[in-house]
């Protein structure tokens, strides 16, 4: 990020992962200029791979989940009505 930001000329916004590269980083460059759009994007790249990494780890959990819930019978109508 320092040897980017010392550059003369503007670099272009960081190459990111999806869904990060969707994101306008020449705006966030202009805006916080080429260390903060970095940080920005750097930081973003952690947090993402951060919670894909927990996403991965619960998906892998879940295939013994499907069907444990309790089974409702259906109530009669008429235990709610008041005499």
């Amino acid at each position: 990020m320092q040897e980017r930001k010392t550059r003369s000329q503007a670099p272009e916004p960081l190459h990111l992962p999806p869904p990060l590269n969707g994101l306008p980083w020449d705006l966030a460059q202009d805006e916080f200029g080429v260390q903060g759009a970095d940080f920005l994007g750097v930081m973003g790249r952690l947090l993402l791979g951060t919670a894909q990494d927990e996403i991965k780890a619960y998906s892998s959990d879940s295939r013994g989940l499907t069907g444990t819930l309790p089974q409702f019978e259906a109530q009669d109508k008429s235990a709610f009505r008041s005499e």
